[in-house]
């Protein structure tokens, strides 16, 4: 679906594409929604990457709760909504979790500076989903990205041409794999929406409802 079209449709119009598992249409509507969502995220959060994780929280949630939007026309005001709750619910987390070391043992991008492949993989998926419109990192995060991916580069290699440390190129590939983990629950979502209207379309007792018929009950 060109973009051409896209920037053409109305909210109304997107969010019911959307409903029907368009990818294309839940991009769209990220592109124009993200940075309000992120303004409205970020009276509550600081840190820019934060606000980032949060407003993939915001779209994640929003997609899983489409349904439950009664006036599709009224999409903005009703996502921004959700990343008020959403950027609250993360600042009560925030200040009630127990501070622990981002670095884990079972994340093999901190155990070596060999990220090794199965991280090359999530990486690539990421970047091709930030390319798809549907997930955001900051300029130097992208930088990260651009060279594990395009270069091969190690979180040794990354930090000695981006003049960052070692643990900051390390922190990177983990929230880039976390990212990762958000943009494909958003996928998985629209698959299952996809499957849903694909199954009811098929079904002979489901129709459409016709509004001049049904308003002449």
């Amino acid at each position: 679906m060109a973009r051409e079209c896209l920037d053409a449709w109305s909210e109304a119009d997107l969010v019911e594409a959307v409903r029907a598992g368009s990818g294309d249409g839940f991009a769209e509507l990220y592109r124009r929604h993200a940075p309000a969502t992120r303004m409205a995220v970020s009276d509550y959060v600081d840190d820019p990457e934060q606000q980032l994780d949060v407003v993939q929280e915001v779209f994640t949630r929003a997609l899983a709760r489409l349904d439950s939007l009664r006036d599709p026309a009224r999409f903005r005001p009703w996502v921004l909504q959700i990343a008020r709750n959403a950027a609250v619910d993360e600042l009560r987390r925030r200040r009630n979790a127990r501070m622990e070391p981002i670095e884990s043992d079972d994340d093999p991008s901190f155990r070596s500076d060999d990220p090794g492949p199965d991280v090359e993989a999530e990486v690539r998926e990421l970047a091709e989903a930030i390319n798809c419109g549907v997930a955001a990192v900051s300029a130097r995060d992208a930088a990260v990205l651009s060279m594990t991916v395009h270069l091969g580069f190690g979180p040794s290699e990354v930090a000695s041409a981006l003049g960052i440390s070692h643990g900051n190129a390390k922190v990177t590939l983990h929230r880039a794999r976390r990212r990762l983990r958000g943009a494909l629950e958003q996928q998985d979502l629209l698959d299952r929406q996809d499957r849903t209207k694909g199954s009811a379309a098929q079904s002979p007792m489901t129709r459409m409802p016709d509004s001049r018929t049904d308003a002449a009950k």
